[in-house]
């Protein structure tokens, strides 16, 4: 999926409470995928993925900011954090919860290994 097309991605109203796996849209792209639960809400309040981060895949050299609050928990491999100039190595089980307003970026760091979260973001952001 393009950057455009992460942005103007139409969710559809109505369905299932529940999302299964192989009916979540993958708003990433073969590095990166966002799978996003509950993709048949129009009106939400906040944004649940399942981020798959290919070996030594990352969210770009630019550091992402926008409004709202983000969190997450590694579920397999690790994910490298960085939030305002302070990064962190976060393995299964961590967890992180900051700003969105201040420039992150998440990078897979093992060349070998996958590395699988559940995130949350207020007010979603796609």
């Amino acid at each position: 999926m393009s950057l455009a097309e992460f942005f103007t991605f139409d969710l559809n109203e109505g369905g299932s409470v529940v999302s299964r796996r192989d009916e979540m849209p993958n708003l990433g792209n073969s590095s990166i995928e966002f799978y996003l639960a509950g993709a048949n809400v129009k009106d939400r309040n906040m944004g649940i993925m399942r981020e798959v981060y290919q070996p030594l895949a990352d969210t770009g050299p630019e550091m992402l900011m926008h409004a709202g609050h983000e969190g997450g928990v590694v579920v397999s491999g690790q994910i490298e954090l960085t939030v305002d100039g302070t990064t962190w190595l976060l393995d299964p089980g961590d967890s992180y919860y900051f700003e969105s307003r201040l420039p992150h970026r998440f990078r897979n760091p093992s060349a070998n290994d996958i590395c699988e979260l559940v995130s949350a973001n207020s007010p979603p952001t796609f």
